[in-house]
C-alpha cells in the first residue's frame, strides 16, 4: 500500500489550506487573540513544570522562540519561573492562577467557537476526523527525515532553483 504522488499532493495543500484557515480565523477572534506558540506553551505548562529547552522540544521550535515565548507569558503575569527542585541551577516555568484562568477561558471559547462553525457535523462526523487528523500527525511524527537539507541550502544551489522553476513551469 502506497500514497501516490498526486493524493500526497493534494493532502498537503488539504492541510496548508487548514492551517492558514484556522490562522486567519483566530486572528480575527481580537478578544482571544494567542499565537498557537503561546496557547501550546500554556497547555503543557498546565500539567506540570517544565524546563524551557523541553518545552523547544515539546513544540518544536527554536529555543529562541521558546524563550520570547515564556518571557511574553511571563509579562502578562500568565507563567512563573521556578526553581528546578531536582536541578538548582535550572528552572521550570509553571502555570500561574491567572494563567489558569486564561487557559480555561482559551479552551471554552475555542471549543464553543468549532461547535458553532460545524452545525451539519454529528458526532460521528467529528470522530472520524479526529481519527484521521490523529492517525496522520502520527505517522507525519514518526516518518524518517528523507532528505535533510536546510533551506538557506536549497535556495542558493543553483539547481534547486532551476529544478523549482522547471516545477512551476510544468504545473
Amino acid at each position: 500500500m502506497s500514497v501516490s504522488e498526486p493524493r500526497a499532493a493534494e493532502l498537503l495543500s488539504a492541510l496548508t489550506t487548514l492551517v492558514r484557515t484556522t490562522r486567519v480565523v483566530s486572528n480575527k477572534d481580537h478578544g482571544n487573540a494567542m499565537s498557537g506558540t503561546l496557547a501550546s506553551i500554556l497547555r503543557i505548562v498546565a500539567r506540570q513544570g517544565v524546563r524551557s529547552g523541553d518545552l523547544a522540544n515539546q513544540l518544536m521550535v527554536a529555543p529562541s522562540v521558546t524563550s520570547r515565548a515564556v518571557a511574553a507569558l511571563e509579562a502578562d503575569g500568565l507563567v512563573r519561573r521556578e526553581a528546578d527542585p531536582a536541578d538548582a541551577r535550572a528552572c521550570l516555568v509553571v502555570l500561574t492562577e491567572a494563567g489558569r484562568r486564561r487557559l480555561a477561558e482559551r479552551q471554552q471559547y475555542g471549543l464553543q467557537r468549532l461547535i458553532s462553525a460545524l452545525p451539519d457535523w454529528d458526532d460521528e462526523d467529528v470522530a472520524a476526523a479526529t481519527q484521521v487528523l490523529s492517525r496522520l500527525e502520527l505517522s507525519l511524527a514518526a516518518a524518517p527525515i528523507l532528505h535533510p537539507v536546510s533551506a538557506p541550502g536549497v535556495l542558493a544551489d543553483p539547481d534547486a532553483v532551476k529544478l523549482l522553476k522547471s516545477e512551476a513551469d510544468a504545473a
